[in-house]
């Protein structure tokens, strides 16, 4: 690998996952919750240190460090801004189902809260590489986001169906692998159904796989965690350099088209 340094990011989620599945597997709400919290506050100096050695051209340790601290508040403001109107909004459409009776229903308040993120996540999904790659402030960039999606729709849409499939696949190895390991610990209750598996509750789920069982399935999600985000950070900067030159020059042409020129060449905007 040329830049080994940005295996960092997904060693630094891998860990933040595994130490926090471990706590949710014993109890240990409080401390998961701190770790959650920490462990999000501090993935934007990694993820500003990745996208810098890339914008620099630069693989070394002093351009990593340097480049996460400056890029810090950079990454951090606008997806906190982002976190918090999402969670405004979900908030607004909890009021909403609980007020015509729909607010104890699970399935459809997950379904509420994936229309609130989707689109956010759609549309804003690049605010870091615009705040890193092109040095954008913090709403610039988020509106430099919005701009990059809207002229490459298609473009976009592959590269989430290409982390998608590649999410897809590292969890399936993973599940192979997991299941290849607890074949020979593990012996099921032939009258157990999908859906007695499916209802149990985790405490049951850690009593059916066993101690051992916990601590394989708490590795594989931070190996893939760790593999899934090592991967993603340059391959979303890649894919955003490679396509973004193109977007100023066709949103003035979008601009020029609002407008006209006279007889003296003089260009005039429609109101």
């Amino acid at each position: 690998m040329r830049y080994p340094l940005l295996l960092l990011s997904g060693v630094w989620a891998g860990c933040v996952v595994a130490a926090l599945e471990y706590c949710i597997f014993n109890g240990l709400n409080f401390y998961a919750e701190a770790i959650g919290f920490f462990g999000g506050i501090a993935l934007p100096f990694f993820v500003g240190a990745s996208y810098e050695i890339i914008h620099r051209n630069d693989g070394s340790l002093s351009a990593y460090a340097s480049g996460g601290l400056s890029r810090y508040f950079a990454i951090l403001l606008p997806g906190a801004f982002v976190a918090f109107f999402g969670a405004l909004g979900v908030f607004i459409l909890t009021l909403i189902f609980t007020a015509f009776g729909g607010g104890q229903d699970d399935i459809l308040m997950a379904i509420g809260v994936f229309w609130v993120f989707i689109p956010l996540v759609f549309f804003f999904f690049f605010y870091d590489t615009a705040a890193v790659l092109e040095e954008k402030k913090v709403f610039a960039s988020l509106l430099r986001s919005v701009a990059f999606v809207r002229s490459r729709p298609f473009e976009v849409i592959a590269f989430y169906c290409a982390c998608f499939i590649l999410l897809l696949v590292l969890f399936v190895v993973g599940a192979f692998i997991g299941s290849l390991v607890l074949a020979g610990s593990m012996v099921f209750d032939p009258s157990l159904d999908i859906n007695t598996l499916l209802n149990m509750t985790a405490e049951e789920q850690q009593a059916l796989i066993g101690k051992d069982g916990v601590d394989l399935v708490i590795v594989l999600y931070a190996v893939v965690t760790g593999l899934f985000t090592a991967i993603l950070l340059p391959f979303k900067a890649v894919f955003y350099r490679r396509h973004v030159q193109g977007v100023a020059e066709r949103q003035q042409e979008a601009m020029m088209q609002e407008g006209v020129y006279d007889e003296k060449g003089r260009w005039y905007k429609y109101s």
